[in-house]
């Protein structure tokens, strides 16, 4: 083929791009990768978003890949342009998210050289800092090789347990031309909806004879879509459900058969039941059994007759106990296929054995909480239990809430109540505050039209909020709820727990969040007592634009941190 015929390598990750209808890309950028910013801004129905700080470009491409449920892009030069984004990208490993991240590299003639910003293999080696937080991290050195290269970032990202994938690409190889072999999708990824029959069958024929099953949800059932399936799943067996902290809202809060969250910030009602006796077989369908969920792996967790463990990963069952019944797959395949036997079997004469309508002892949604009364208080100031009470009835019902990482994080767990259609994000994986403040703008461009509202801290604000001004270039309809408690508060309120009364001074500090917000461009509210925050949510998201509520709370509140603390203690005395 004559070199007037052939496409430029970076034609060639276009039209990847393209075929998996990736349509926003995120990034900085920067000389080491112009090529390929060049091309993107010249390229119909691609649209290249400008971050103020690399990390806030992985955010977005993880909100975007986690809300849009398709495969996020972000695109940075080298150098620090790359290191910039490991934390960002390490969030999306941690959580199963699939991402595509190309950072920008010296010429291939100036590698070893000490070119600006290079990051070779006998220096600053970024492939190999890549390499623990992505399943598939390499340097593309021949323009040949690149589509090879993408077909199989593409295929480990979207393939199995999905996940971020890196290239790191040389500036001279763009612009180089190729003779590329075109594969479409389909024809270079396999969908991983393969499941063993005879363990599903066994696993349906335990749960319909079990007394008491409770199925633990886990953020894989929001990775496979599987949320209706699971809920027909509990209906059909009258099963009880209980969510991990990363998982909250997979399952309707509201429902009788939800004992809320299990962990981290959960609520006593599911501790309480998951940790005595009652429970004779437990269906865990997508949760890893971690730290967050299982009260630092309380062997009090394992059920009377059987486990039941469900994970596209065989490597993560039976990780921390012994399992009955493995079942390896994606979670919503395996669900529809464990519910048709239960069908079946009912059919054939068999019904489920469950007695939970015979306990009178468990709380509904509204009875679960620790210090209730907070939920109703009038004081001033204002306490958080309050406001989200308050939140719960004007929340749309088809929103997306992301919460970031904090004392926030822990009431939002225990008292915001998330019922069906709504969507509750969190990067609790890896925990990094951040990721719930700047994550939303990704994911407000990723197609979906429900509304977005972030519930973050001022910590987190402070951490990533210039971020923010993404939202206000492009009108984006978002709404951030700040909870303002004058510094780090879960740190402070942790550190005089676990020191007996002396609380780190450090963590503390004051900023006026809603004057920089409002300097940045978006509307501003400020709630500082009860009553308030009602109005203020509905004008927010009457706006045509950004806008952010700050809502200034007791700085005296613990969050609920009880096992957290515990937990800590744990650690740090062993």
């Amino acid at each position: 083929m004559s070199e007037q015929n052939q496409e430029r390598a970076v034609d060639v990750l276009i039209r990847y791009l393209r075929a998996e209808s990736v349509d926003t890309v995120f990034g900085i950028v920067g000389g080491l990768a112009y090529p390929l910013f060049r091309e993107l801004e010249r390229t119909n129905g691609l649209r290249f978003v400008m971050t103020k700080h690399e990390e806030g470009a992985a955010f977005m491409a993880d909100g975007y890949a986690r809300v849009g449920r398709r495969l996020g892009v972000c695109v940075v030069t080298g150098g620090p342009g790359s290191t910039n984004l490991l934390t960002g990208v390490a969030c999306a490993f941690a959580d199963g998210v699939p991402m595509l991240i190309i950072t920008g590299q010296a010429a291939t003639h100036a590698l070893g050289r000490g070119a600006a910003q290079e990051t070779p293999v006998e220096g600053i080696d970024i492939v190999s800092m890549f390499r623990p937080v992505t399943k598939y991290s390499v340097m593309v050195t021949d323009s040949d090789s690149l589509a090879h290269h993408v077909r199989r970032a593409l295929r480990s990202a979207l393939g199995g347990r999905p996940g971020p994938v890196h290239l790191n690409v040389p500036v001279n190889v763009w612009e180089r031309r190729v003779h590329e072999a075109w594969f479409s999708p389909e024809t270079y990824r396999a969908q991983t909806h393969t499941f063993d029959r005879g363990a599903v069958q066994r696993s349906g024929d335990l749960l319909l004879e079990a007394k008491t099953p409770v199925i633990l949800a886990g953020s894989g059932i929001a990775i496979s879509n599987a949320e209706e399936v699971l809920a027909e799943l509990a209906r059909v067996l009258d099963a009880r459900v209980v969510t991990s902290p990363r998982a909250k809202g997979v399952f309707a809060e509201d429902d009788p058969r939800s004992l809320g969250v299990l962990g981290t910030g959960g609520h006593r009602s599911a501790k309480e039941l998951l940790l005595g006796d009652a429970v004779d077989v437990l269906f865990v369908a997508g949760a890893s059994m971690n730290e967050t969920t299982t009260f630092n792996w309380s062997p009090q967790l394992r059920p009377s007759r059987a486990l039941i463990q469900l994970d596209i990963d065989a490597d993560r069952i039976a990780r921390s106990y012994p399992v009955d019944v493995p079942l390896v797959g994606d979670a919503r395949s395996v669900l529809v296929e464990l519910l048709y036997h239960v069908h079946r079997k009912i059919r054939e004469g068999a019904r489920p054995m469950s007695t939970w309508r015979q306990w009178s002892s468990i709380p509904t949604f509204d009875k679960r909480y620790d210090q209730a009364e907070h939920r109703s208080g009038e004081s001033v100031p204002l306490r958080p239990e309050r406001w989200r009470a308050e939140l719960f009835d004007v929340l749309p019902s088809d929103c997306v809430i992301f919460s970031d990482i904090g004392g926030h994080m822990l009431f939002n767990i225990h008292h915001l109540c998330i019922r069906a259609k709504q969507r509750f994000v969190i990067n609790l994986g890896f925990g990094s505050m951040g990721h719930g403040t700047i994550a939303p703008i990704g994911a407000a461009m990723s197609g979906v039209s429900a509304p977005i509202v972030a519930i973050i801290g001022d910590a987190c604000f402070c951490m990533n909020g210039l971020d923010l001004l993404v939202a206000v270039e492009r009108r984006l309809p978002i709404v951030w709820i700040v909870e303002n408690n004058g510094g780090h508060g879960v740190t402070w309120h942790a550190s005089k727990a676990l020191s007996g009364g002396e609380a780190l001074s450090s963590a503390l500090c004051a900023v006026e969040v809603a004057s920089i917000a409002r300097a940045m461009g978006l509307q501003t509210t400020v709630v500082d007592r009860p009553h308030q925050i009602a109005a203020a949510l509905q004008a927010a998201l009457a706006h045509n634009g950004p806008s952010l509520i700050e809502v200034r709370v007791d700085p005296d509140a613990a969050p609920p941190l009880g096992e957290r603390a515990n937990t800590l203690a744990g650690f740090i005395r062993k």
